[in-house]
């Protein structure tokens, strides 16, 4: 007898569902709410101070890997412009450019730039040391699968070895990021988060 009455609930309540479904209407997608939407966010990530100076170095630091890479190799080569490694560390330049921007927007004693600089830091050590020794990892193993792994199924395909930065590299996307992160113009006051 309880089985029925716990069916007849479940039989009732999944109608009553159906009933207030068939009354609500679905929300409606509209195209142009949604253009709108991104419009709103693209121009409030555009006045966003430390969005846009870290924007503007990892800008710069991969644009100069196309010109450094040409320096050194004496060959101009375009694929630097969305390459990781290199000179300078794009990734050093954008988070210093958000620490230094932070810093001048919300000021040294604000939460934002303390997590940024702790960011930052770890960025930097990562670039000059897991990935730069994940990037030689990978150089051994490619010489390994060429020399004396030849018929491995592997020995085909190649790693990519210019995965992290030389401690030279970090500094100079460091710089870059500073320099970017106080030089570019502040709009509107400062936010306390």
């Amino acid at each position: 007898m309880k089985k029925n009455s716990s069916s007849s609930k479940t039989a009732t309540s999944s109608s009553s569902l159906a009933l207030l479904a068939a009354l609500v209407p679905p929300p409606a997608f509209s195209t142009s709410a949604a253009a709108a939407a991104a419009s709103s966010a693209l121009a409030a990530l555009q006045s966003n101070h430390v969005f846009m100076a870290g924007f503007w170095a990892w800008a710069a630091a991969q644009v100069l890997k196309v010109f450094t890479k040409r320096w050194k190799k004496g060959r101009w080569d375009w694929r630097e412009l969305a390459a990781s490694g290199g000179m300078p560390s794009s990734h050093s330049a954008l988070s210093v450019a958000v620490t230094a921007a932070a810093a001048r927007t919300l000021g040294l004693e604000s939460a934002v730039f303390a997590v940024a600089l702790c960011y930052s830091l770890v960025v930097m050590y990562d670039a000059a040391g897991v990935r730069l020794h994940a990037g030689k990892q990978a150089e051994v193993l490619n010489t390994l699968l060429a020399d004396v792994a030849r018929e491995h199924p592997a020995a085909g395909r190649r790693l990519k070895e210019v995965l992290g930065h030389t401690p030279r590299q970090v500094a100079a996307g460091a710089a870059l990021g500073l320099a970017v992160g106080l030089i570019l113009p502040i709009g509107g006051s400062p936010q306390v988060l």
